[in-house]
């Protein structure tokens, strides 16, 4: 079980901390700003605001509660913000989350993994919370890919088998 427990861990950290956020950078790198915060209608989000977004939940879910890193989040902020916020801006403070992040998932342990989850209203454990950090960020990576292969086509083309095999999740047999 110790092994299955520890290609568990590896398998959320390459993502949540390498290929996820690869897949990030990668699609937004080649857009305008301008690109960056359009919108389809006013009750959608853009890539801009998801990556606000991801940065937010991700520097609170992650990196302040497991991590214990001060963080005051403003989850209202990350949907209303209109921009442009520039995308150097944006992916600056994208970088400096996952850094951290990095930091965070490299000190945890198995046998952490069944410890009391610090945000006890959603989960039990620790490995929950994981779990929930890497299928969010799964989920709004997603919503940003298909946002900028709408606005550039070809710019992503191939990028979930590319990112998985450049950032080390792929494991050719």
């Amino acid at each position: 079980m110790s092994e299955t427990l520890k290609v568990t861990l590896e398998a959320i950290q390459t993502r949540v901390t390498r290929v996820f956020p690869a897949q990030v950078r990668t699609a937004v790198e080649p857009l305008t700003d301008e690109q960056i915060w359009w919108r389809p209608n006013e009750t959608s989000n853009s890539i801009g605001n998801l990556v606000l977004h991801l940065t937010g939940s991700l520097n609170y879910y992650l990196n302040r509660n497991l991590g214990r890193i001060d963080f005051t989040r403003d989850r209202a902020a990350e949907f209303a913000e209109r921009g442009p916020v520039r995308k150097d801006q944006l992916l600056a403070g994208f970088d400096d989350m996952v850094a951290k992040a990095e930091k965070i998932v490299d000190a945890l342990s198995t046998d952490g993994l069944g410890d009391r989850s610090p945000e006890p209203t959603m989960h039990r454990l620790v490995v929950e919370d994981l779990v929930n950090v890497a299928m969010h960020l799964a989920n709004h990576t997603g919503q940003i890919v298909w946002i900028a292969k709408m606005l550039q086509d070809g710019a992503v083309h191939e990028l979930w088998i590319k990112s998985h095999r450049s950032e080390g999740a792929w494991k050719e047999a």
